[in-house]
């Protein structure tokens, strides 16, 4: 049966197709579960006058297996033939792609196409729902210390050096999701370097990173027009974000130059957003401890951080089970980096608002009073109703009594 078509290679074709002429590869479903039979058809644009021989291949017999075999043709005075799959027994995308071998002398154009084989097609519609589960909870952690700030006319107790590093975080991090998502190059070259993975960002994780930016901007502008105390970025901030910009340009320079993929690119993008994360918690903690207070912040904030983070997590480890990509799972450590670390710091703010500082509200003030009165301190009339005897208070309640 295979003879005859190898025969016909041979033989060099008395027509030629015009270079605009393409093969397109179909499916009545990229999205197939293991072991589900589907079918492929090479649709070209116009029709032949001749039977056409081309050869079919998939990056993973694992994941797709093509019944008729390599070789497929498509007849004379048609536009099309269709023929079986069948979905392997691995998880993941497979690359499917065709090559016209005969009869020689034709030119035209082929396309290639991608096929995500899952365990469940149900857990993909639950996925998708955890991840916008993820996005309010995120999302609406923003809110409370809006509300608050608004509601104080203060944002004395706020760190700035955390809206800093927030800011430059989720402008990071916003673009590396939209690149993922929507960029064709840097997909392309992802896939190069996952050639059967499955990219781990969805399009809520970009709808939350935009989002949490606008909500951000949101904040400092708040910084600006209510009471702050005196307070402002610190130097060790402003040279940090800095030095950030100013490496990302020259990284932009180098991959322009071709000394890098836009993957590699973008991909730094997500591990600034990562150490960001490390250190920009760091300055609340420390705000907090110093003032023995967690007034300044709205502890909703974290309580729906903590739980965005660990719906994050399962949603992670769901699309790794339902792709068998545990390797992406661990690759994409940005994603898997920024729900552990969220979840950290967000315990450490809870301890600290339920346990460590339950008891002491109101205790942040004006970085200038504070100084006044350390200035102050010398003078023995404002050491005095400190020093007096708490017996003094009977006696005054006693006298009122009477």
């Amino acid at each position: 049966m295979m003879i005859l078509p190898l025969l016909l290679l041979l033989f060099p074709s008395s027509h030629s197709f015009d270079e605009n002429t393409t093969a397109t590869l179909t499916t009545p479903s990229t999205k197939l579960t293991l072991r589900e039979k589907s079918s492929l058809t090479i649709q070209l644009d116009r029709l032949t006058d001749e039977d056409l021989y081309f050869k079919c291949k998939a990056s993973s017999e694992e994941r797709i297996i093509i019944d008729q075999g390599d070789i497929v043709t498509v007849k004379n005075n048609t536009n099309s033939t269709t023929f079986n799959i069948t979905a392997g027994t691995k998880g993941g995308t497979c690359y499917l792609y065709s090559v016209l071998v005969g009869p020689l002398g034709i030119n035209l154009n082929t396309t290639d196409l991608d096929i995500a084989v899952v365990h469940s097609k149900p857990l993909e519609v639950f996925i998708a729902v955890l991840g916008w589960i993820c996005f309010f909870m995120w999302s609406l952690s923003f809110y409370p210390q809006v509300y608050k700030n608004w509601k104080r006319k203060s944002v004395v107790g706020l760190s700035f050096d955390f809206l800093g590093y927030n800011l430059l975080g989720w402008i990071c991090y916003s673009a590396f999701n939209f690149s993922l998502l929507w960029v064709e190059p840097v997909k392309r070259q992802y896939y190069e370097t996952y050639p059967h993975g499955v990219i781990n960002v969805q399009i809520s994780d970009f709808c939350f990173s935009a989002h949490a930016l606008l909500l951000t901007l949101l904040t400092i502008v708040q910084c600006t027009i209510y009471d702050r105390g005196g307070q402002g970025p610190s130097f060790l901030c402003k040279a940090i974000v800095g030095v950030v910009l100013s490496g990302m340009i020259v990284m932009l320079i180098v991959t322009a130059s071709c000394c890098l993929t836009w993957f590699q690119y973008v991909t730094m993008f997500s591990y600034v957003k990562l150490a960001i994360t490390v250190f920009k918690y760091s300055p609340q903690v420390f705000v907090n401890f110093k003032n023995k207070s967690t007034e300044a912040i709205a502890i909703s904030v974290f309580l729906l951080d903590a739980g965005g983070g660990l719906t994050s997590l399962v949603q992670m480890g769901l699309i790794a089970w339902n792709y068998d990509d545990w390797k992406t799972f661990l690759g994409d450590f940005t994603k898997f980096g920024l729900a552990v670390l969220t979840i950290i710091y967000d315990l450490i703010f809870i301890i600290q608002h339920y346990c460590l500082y339950r008891h002491d509200a109101g205790a942040y003030r004006d970085l200038k009073e504070e100084e006044e009165e350390e200035d102050d301190s010398t003078s023995p009339l404002l050491a005095e109703p400190e020093e007096r005897s708490p017996l003094i208070a009977p006696v005054q309640s006693n006298s009122s009594l009477a």
